[in-house]
């Protein structure tokens, strides 16, 4: 089974997953980033970045686009992790 995780005795461990904002603002803060300036270079409102921290809203395409463009993490990357969680 493909994103299974299996403990030294073979059983699996079930994996949380989180949203995908989560990591986003991990990356802001690691890198030292003015929140503000992030929603600006993103081209959304800062309480729209705030929703996505919260998990309270998801990462389009578009604006995973402008993450590859700001973060140089590519928006494939971005996508994927929503698209896991909204399976979860």
């Amino acid at each position: 089974m493909i994103n299974q995780v299996l403990d030294h005795a073979g059983k699996e461990i079930a994996i949380e997953a989180f949203h995908p904002g989560e990591f986003l603002l991990e990356e802001i803060k690691e890198r030292a980033l003015i929140k503000k300036d992030v929603a600006v270079a993103l081209g959304i409102r800062p309480h729209h970045l705030s929703a996505i921290f919260a998990g309270k809203r998801n990462i389009s395409a578009k604006t995973a686009l402008k993450i590859e463009q700001l973060l140089n993490i590519s928006a494939a990357y971005w996508r994927g992790m929503q698209m896991e969680y909204n399976r979860r």
